[in-house]
């Protein structure tokens, strides 16, 4: 038995001269019949051979197929296929662990399954949280309607233990609410709360009730490495603490007013809060930020505007939060690549229009464009720093 809980298995072996080996291994991995991680293996001095993923021999349809493939002599057979060593690429290791488990269900299988196995993912701690996509062609769908339940969990257990985890869970689309609250189904475990450290920062949430973007790793490393030593920032979207937290712990802020209305994401953030020390340095605001905003009005030396696709709807009292001197604005955008630029200098017209609205002789530049990560097909997701500095 391996890491994975796999046990040796009886398995189909191709053999070929070895100096057609090499071709041989072409033409078994053109007909995807190749055991993921498998070695070769010698029958003489003469032979070597390759693990196919076939449990059962060969048929006369099987033997013609090959046989167009590779028009060579060759010899098969039944043998024991051992348990193979481990790869470092989670996708041969998800492959593996599921070609392991359908080799054991006492029923033939469309081999095509190996071919519709989720490769995205995200790891929350010991969750792995796969898209709303995986396992759930129809392929696999009919595949799992014949599993008992117990044999289902043991399917859960070897992928979440092959993707690095402990538990998995399966991801649904955002909820169309004020909160975007994940729908997330649970597979294997009987928790859905995570803790991790990223970047030296703790963070703890219930992903069932939190959405967290794993994808925005270099943003939060980028603005957890701003120098923020002595100032009071406000965070527009608080969240679980995304960036909030790393402001407090990595970029010094002096303190955070954290804008958040989502119960779930407070009790993750306040969580964060004590476990990273830093609890005295934070004031959660709680509710919709059209209104506690408003009590924030010229204390700000920065405020992060982190809300996809925009914030624009905020972007005045953003300025408003700002101190008379002005100060630091991180726009988060969803935008058309092709347009980046010139949405880049609206923005900046419009955020000058805005200020000198509220009276502030400001001088509003977009100083840096953080192009964070692709969104959508076509569209990017940016930040755009802005400072606000008196004329």
């Amino acid at each position: 038995m391996d890491a994975l809980g796999t046990k040796s298995r009886p398995g189909v072996v191709i053999w070929a001269s070895k100096e057609e080996a090499s071709e041989l291994h072409a033409a078994l991995k053109a007909l995807k019949w190749l055991e993921p991680l498998s070695t070769s293996q010698k029958k003489n001095r003469d032979m070597v051979g390759f693990v196919c993923q076939h449990t059962s021999p060969l048929d006369e349809d099987q033997i013609q197929r090959l046989e167009s493939c590779f028009p060579h002599p060759f010899e098969h057979g039944i043998t024991t296929v051992e348990p193979a060593g481990l790869s470092v690429n989670p996708h041969q290791k998800l492959r593996h662990a599921v070609s392991q488990w359908l080799a054991f269900q006492p029923f033939q299988y469309d081999g095509d399954l190996l071919e519709r196995l989720p490769s995205k993912w995200e790891r929350l701690g010991d969750l792995v949280v796969l898209s709303s996509e995986a396992f759930t062609d129809p392929k696999w769908c009919a595949m799992l309607e014949r599993v008992p339940p117990e044999q289902t969990v043991g399917l859960w257990s070897q992928v979440a233990s092959a993707l690095g985890g402990l538990r998995l869970a399966r991801q649904d689309h955002i909820a169309n609410n004020d909160m975007r609250t994940p729908q997330l189904e649970l597979l294997h475990g009987t928790s859905t709360w995570v803790e991790f450290t990223d970047y030296g920062v703790h963070f703890g949430f219930d992903a069932k009730k939190v959405m967290f973007s794993s994808g925005n790793i270099t943003e939060r490393h980028r603005i957890g490495g701003l120098s923020m030593k002595g100032e009071t920032v406000v965070d527009a979207y608080a969240g679980a603490g995304y960036y909030t937290l790393p402001m407090l712990v990595r970029s010094g802020a002096e303190h955070v007013h954290a804008c958040e209305m989502n119960p779930a994401s407070i009790e993750g953030l306040t969580w964060a809060a004590m476990a990273n020390g830093v609890e005295h340095k934070l004031t959660v605001h709680a509710g919709n930020n059209q209104t506690t905003l408003q009590d924030l009005k010229g204390i700000a030396d920065r405020c992060h505007l982190g809300l996809l696709p925009s914030s624009e709807a905020v972007w005045v009292h953003a300025i408003r939060c700002l101190k008379p001197s002005g100060g630091w604005l991180h726009i988060h955008m969803n935008i058309n690549k092709k347009e980046i630029d010139a949405l880049s200098m609206e923005t900046q017209e419009l955020l000058q229009r805005y200020a000198r609205e509220e009276g502030r002789d400001w001088r509003v530049t977009v100083e840096h464009i953080e192009r964070v990560k692709s969104f959508s097909p076509g569209v990017m997701h940016v930040v755009f720093d802005v400072m606000c500095s008196g004329a």
